[in-house]
């Protein structure tokens, strides 16, 4: 008799942890769902959505708290910055002029070398910032402003043909 016991309780402890095991293997199956999310190209209208409503509102931000010495607003604004570059990578627009016309952009190496260099900046920025060293957060706020604008005049279709 008590063997049976003790094999019953050893069958329910099998379930429970096989069923635990199940949830935890559902967990990880939804996982690369999330990362497949993060990896989809965004259209035009996403990018333009990400520049205008993240990057744009950041980038007000940063120079508004810049001014005004707020440090770790200002940080908080390049972290945004940073963060959104991952963004600007799936950008599945295509280039515009050159013997790379009409690839996409975010397979060429120049736009992930801004892409690139706009999180640094901003990561620099934020990081001086904080510290409160306002002639290097210059320094690294003049580095983003010029980024975005070098990939601007490569990448950005000119206002008609928005």
């Amino acid at each position: 008799m008590p063997y049976r016991k003790i094999a019953v309780l050893f069958l329910a402890l099998g379930f429970a942890f096989g069923a635990a095991g199940m949830v935890a293997g559902q967990a990880k199956d939804e996982k690369p769902a999330d990362k497949k999310e993060d990896e989809k190209p965004l259209t035009k209208a996403e990018y333009d959505a990400l520049m205008e409503k993240e990057i744009q509102d950041a980038w007000n931000k940063l120079k508004i708290n810049d001014r005004k010495k707020m440090g770790e607003k200002a940080a908080e604004a390049a972290d945004v910055i940073a963060a959104a570059s991952a963004k600007v990578l799936r950008y599945d627009g295509k280039v515009l002029d050159g013997d790379n016309k009409g690839k996409l952009a975010r397979e060429q190496k120049d736009f992930k070398d801004w892409v690139d260099a706009l999180k640094k900046h901003a990561e620099e920025y934020a990081k001086h910032a904080r510290k409160g060293d306002w002639t290097k957060a210059a320094a690294s706020r003049e580095k983003i402003n010029e980024t975005c604008g070098a990939c601007h005049k490569v990448y950005e279709p000119p206002a008609e043909d928005k």
